[in-house]
């Protein structure tokens, strides 16, 4: 089921960034270009014809796949076979009941509302208003963008969870905008004649591609920055964890990306500007064609490998000394703050009574001692009382809690109040699924 959801995750992310990427590049490079050499309205009529074909079937294989993506995680959620997901009702209950679900449920209206913009924003004849384009590109962003509550940045407390959400809608908004619009930058250059006309849209559209591309990479790398001081904490981790080492093979990857684009903005661009008629432009041409192929096939190995990083625990927690070890009929849940995490076990993790038991760590992944523990749990009706209830600490630094009742399924809200020996209260909550009987 791993291999089903890396596929899964990967082609939902490479179809959401070339969705918006596309819409982006007609807003943003294409249009403006063809003003600007408006002998080129053939090659402008046909390049919108493909680039809707591309966005119809892009957007096609968002939906899906982003159904296979709820299926999957709601089987990974609640321990059951997919034949079962649906017979429990379980996908319903991920849906409507979690931060994910909910995501998801917000995602499907941005994809339908982007639709029915595309329809006017990619016709043949170009002819969509200035309002409908920009309404195009803000539920492009908010498709790409809200991909962010997917990750690892949800779930986060504190401080934490405003700049790292924040700074991972900004990120993949700039992978759309650079990495998404590579192919309708490499279809324009490759439909570009001899005809000095297609040839002035084509710098017109290199140049204002370019000037998008600088914007996104500087987004990318302080964005980037951000994520990685929180996911990954340390030097050593790149190569102690498995997700260091496939953030630094990406890492690697997107280097090689900027030193491409950066050859092609400052060598071939002024070529094939300067030279709207010479066989120097169609050389140029030629080579940026090449080129943003080659980007946009390392932008998607760049995918492939964000689809597996999801799925693995970040590198700040890759020595984690508990996960390895949860029961098999346990609900469980890592929360982490800005000043120590917890480790959240309720088993089993179905309606009846069961057992909690709560590890607090610091930052080093060592146990945090606290003086007094405190465990609340809500259940996912609205209008659930919450229940509150004092947990006991054993010899190992483990807090527990017995006789637990939870009355129903679904997206139950955890909430551990930790009083640490400083007198500070450390203060964590997160959502945590329990299944039907």
């Amino acid at each position: 089921m791993t291999d089903l959801l890396y596929y899964a995750r990967g082609i939902h992310f490479a179809a959401t960034l070339t969705v918006a990427g596309i819409v982006f590049f007609v807003v943003f490079i294409a249009e403006p270009a063809f003003h600007k050499a408006p002998g080129g309205a053939r090659l402008a009529e046909a390049l919108r014809r493909r680039l809707a074909w591309m966005f119809w079937i892009g957007l096609a294989l968002c939906l899906l796949s982003g159904a296979a993506w709820l299926v999957l995680n709601a089987a990974s959620m609640s321990g059951q076979p997919l034949a079962q997901v649906y017979a429990q009702d379980v996908v319903r209950t991920v849906l409507l009941q979690t931060d994910f679900g909910n995501d998801w449920v917000a995602r499907s209206g941005f994809a339908c509302v982007l639709g029915g913009l595309a329809v006017a924003v990619l016709s043949a004849g170009g002819t969509a208003s200035v309002w409908l384009k920009a309404a195009a590109v803000i539920a492009a962003a908010a498709l790409a963008g809200s991909l962010a509550w997917a990750g690892h940045a949800n779930g986060a407390q504190g401080v934490e969870a405003i700049v790292h959400p924040a700074a991972d809608v900004l990120h993949l908004i700039a992978a759309a905008a650079w990495v998404g619009a590579l192919v309708p930058l490499a279809l324009l250059l490759a439909m570009t004649a001899e005809d000095p006309s297609t040839l002035a849209a084509a710098g017109a559209a290199t140049r204002r591609f370019s000037t998008l591309g600088i914007v996104s990479v500087a987004t990318l790398l302080v964005t980037g920055s951000i994520n990685g001081w929180y996911l990954v904490g340390s030097v050593d981790a790149l190569t102690e964890s498995a997700y260091g080492r496939l953030l630094s093979i990406k890492i690697a990857l997107f280097l090689i990306m900027v030193g491409i684009a950066a050859f092609n903005w400052s060598q071939l661009t002024p070529r094939l500007i300067a030279n709207a008629d010479s066989g120097a432009a169609q050389r140029a041409r030629r080579a940026l064609c090449r080129n943003a192929a080659a980007e946009a096939s390392l932008g998607a190995a760049i995918i492939a490998i964000v689809a597996v990083l999801g799925t693995l625990p970040p590198a700040s927690h890759a020595n984690h000394p508990v996960t390895e070890n949860i029961p098999s009929d346990a609900s469980f849940q890592h929360i982490h703050g800005e000043d120590g995490m917890a480790d959240v076990t309720i088993e089993p993790g179905r309606v009846g009574t069961a057992s909690v038991s709560v590890h607090l760590l610091d930052d080093d992944l060592d146990t945090l001692v606290a003086r007094a523990l405190t465990l609340t749990l809500t259940a996912p009706a609205p209008g659930s009382k919450p229940v509150t209830r004092p947990a006991v600490v054993d010899a190992d630094g483990t807090w527990h809690v017995d006789g637990v009742d939870l009355t129903a399924p679904g997206n139950w809200t955890v909430a551990v109040d930790a009083l640490l020996p400083s007198d500070k209260h450390l203060k964590l909550a997160a959502p945590i699924v329990i299944d039907a009987k």
